[in-house]
């Protein structure tokens, strides 16, 4: 028997309880105990069904693991597990209050770059974003566990969000650093 099913849910894979809450240490420690037994260096005398299903099995559980340990993409997993999936290419929020917000905190981010202390204002602007990503994480936990499954997919858009300011921010803090 193979160690790991290709055909079970990610939750299912690393014996964790489907639910947003992860539990950290046990999906690290499940991946690399699932890790080690499927590595296609282990199966590289093997017969080329071995060595294929090494490569599957490799590639699935790294891309189960990535999707669990990042909110957004296992709140989006979650919901594709109940049937419900969308682009978030396509996709917006439709809270004008979180967007407007949105569009305030870039412009504090463009105002930050050029403060006198441009990586002070840009860790009390990640302090803020934190805890607007966990008042969304809040949100969609709300929303996926009473079955409001729309109030669900838009905090998944809502997370994007967060997730796209981070990565501006620390774009900003990386050229700052290159002068």
């Amino acid at each position: 028997m193979m160690p790991v099913d290709l055909t079970q849910n990610y939750f299912e894979v690393f014996a964790l309880p489907v639910q947003y809450e992860v539990d950290m240490p046990a999906l690290r420690s499940r991946f690399r105990e699932l890790q080690t037994q499927v590595h296609p260096d282990k199966f590289v005398n093997g017969t080329d069904e071995e060595r294929r299903y090494a490569m599957h099995a490799t590639a699935f559980l790294n891309e189960a693991y990535d999707t669990l340990k990042n909110p957004r993409l296992r709140a989006r997993y979650l919901l594709k597990l109940k049937g419900i999936e969308f682009s978030e290419e396509s996709a917006t929020t439709n809270d004008i209050n979180y967007l407007m917000e949105q569009m305030e905190i870039r412009e504090s981010i463009e105002e930050a770059e050029n403060a006198d202390d441009p990586f002070a204002e840009l860790d009390q602007l990640k302090k803020i974003i934190k805890s607007r990503q966990q008042d969304v994480e809040n949100d969609f936990r709300k929303g996926y566990e009473q079955g409001d499954f729309e109030s669900a997919r838009q905090a998944v858009l809502k997370l994007r969000f967060c997730e796209r300011i981070f990565s501006e921010i620390q774009r900003i803090e990386e050229r700052l650093d290159d002068f």
